[in-house]
């Protein structure tokens, strides 16, 4: 499950409350084939000059979008009643600045996503069908960017992401969070369908509905162009629920750093918030935890590594995660160091080719290694089949940061890995 929980600057980790998931409907919300019916006026989205204070709130009407969280969500979102600074407030991308007063006339898809958040990478490809398919016939997306980790709220971060996973249609970087907050969102990925008359009315938190979603759009298109007719080749796969207990219940999302209390550390030391410390492992690591030897540094963000590794080859300095799935995911970053190279193992032994993740690759002494450049999720593990395994993560230099993983089950892999 994903959520929101940072911010890069000082000024903006100070806006921002950690708020527990609440898992309800407003009461007025009607449920159909997975997605909320509502009915509200979509606001606007904020011009480059204004401030957070300006940002419009939506006029309700029926069914206001509320608080819930969804499987294939990732949650954890700043409280919508907080303010952070003003200044300049969104950069738009494939697009020049867009207004939904510009818009009417198309049904619009608002689409929340962050770019290390894989819920939302794996929605893209449906996002990208749609796009293709619908766009002729008046129907358009706009992608709203809202940051987790620090890393995220870089535009220039941003655009490397956009262009890495072929998203061709308008992007609008939202590092404030007042789109955000304006639809008092609460998760990544979340997509509401706005008709062509600007009125919001289908809401969709987390993966999942796709032919709901896909029905909903031909419906509101045809209701904008009565006569038209959508091709019989544009066909709607039946749904099928990714997160059935058949599909393996995969080990829950793990954060390394000290996440306003989410941390899932396993040594006796604990976090020491900006300090280095070093670390011996534990002699035993849970499944969902995560142990560390030699010196790491605590950040609210993920845990630094801080040790004197030399690039050459593994030391003892590591990283040790036990986990249930099928496939492993991991954001990482050097913004505190230099790009390396970070030795990858599993149950004690390299990755070969038939269990790792694309971006692993394996050197002429069959050592499995990633080199950690850009701040991004990396993919780590694709093991042919669902089961139990423990993961090594080597640092070869100091400065490396560690901030998450997260897991696919058997149910999960069919997706670009971009």
């Amino acid at each position: 499950m994903r959520v929101i929980r940072h911010c890069s600057a000082a000024l903006a980790i100070a806006a921002f409350a950690y708020l527990g998931v609440r898992t309800f409907l407003p009461a007025q919300a009607k449920e159909e084939d997975g997605l909320t019916i509502v009915h509200f006026l979509a606001p606007e989205f904020p011009s480059p000059g204004m401030g957070a204070r300006e940002a419009v709130e939506p006029s309700t009407r029926e069914g206001e979008p509320g608080a819930s969280a969804a499987r294939g969500t990732r949650g954890e979102r700043p409280n919508a009643e907080e303010e952070v600074s003003t200044g300049a407030n969104v950069d738009w991308i494939n697009s020049p600045p867009l207004t939904l007063a510009r818009l009417r006339g198309q049904v619009v898809m608002i689409d929340f996503w962050e770019y290390t958040c894989i819920n939302c990478i794996r929605t893209f490809a449906e996002n990208k069908k749609w796009y293709e398919r619908y766009h002729p016939y008046g129907f358009t997306i706009i992608g709203v960017h809202d940051p987790e980790f620090d890393i995220a709220y870089s535009p220039a971060h941003v655009r490397q992401a956009v262009k890495r996973f072929g998203l061709p249609y308008p992007v609008v970087v939202d590092s404030r969070f007042l789109i955000w907050r304006t639809y008092k969102n609460n998760t990544w990925p979340r997509r509401f369908l706005v008709d062509a008359s600007g009125i919001v009315r289908y809401d969709r938190s987390g993966e999942g509905a796709d032919g709901a979603f896909e029905r909903a759009i031909q419906k509101l298109l045809k209701e904008a162009h009565p006569n038209l007719e959508i091709p019989a080749s544009d066909t709607i796969p039946p749904d099928v629920d990714r997160f059935a207990s058949s599909c393996g219940l995969s080990t829950p999302e793990m954060y390394i750093g000290d996440w306003f209390g989410r941390g899932i550390l396993s040594n006796a030391e604990g976090y020491h918030d900006g300090k280095a410390v070093p670390y011996h492992l534990p002699a035993s690591v849970e499944d969902g935890h995560v142990g560390l030897s030699g010196e790491w540094k605590t950040d609210k963000n993920g845990m630094i590594y801080q040790g004197n590794a030399k690039g050459g080859a593994p030391t003892s300095d590591h990283l040790e995660m036990p986990y249930h799935a099928r496939e492993v995911y991991v954001v990482m970053n050097v913004s505190h160091g230099r790009p390396s190279k970070l030795f990858v193992e599993q149950d004690g032994k390299s990755l070969t080719a038939s269990n790792k993740g694309v971006d692993v690759e394996v050197d002429s002494e069959g050592r499995s290694f990633i080199e950690v450049r850009e701040p991004r999720m990396y993919y780590l593990i694709q093991n042919p089949a669902f089961g139990h395994h423990s993961v090594s993560l080597f640092p070869t230099r100091s400065g490396l940061t560690i901030n998450s993983f997260t897991f696919g089950n058997d149910c999960q892999t069919d997706f670009p890995h971009l």
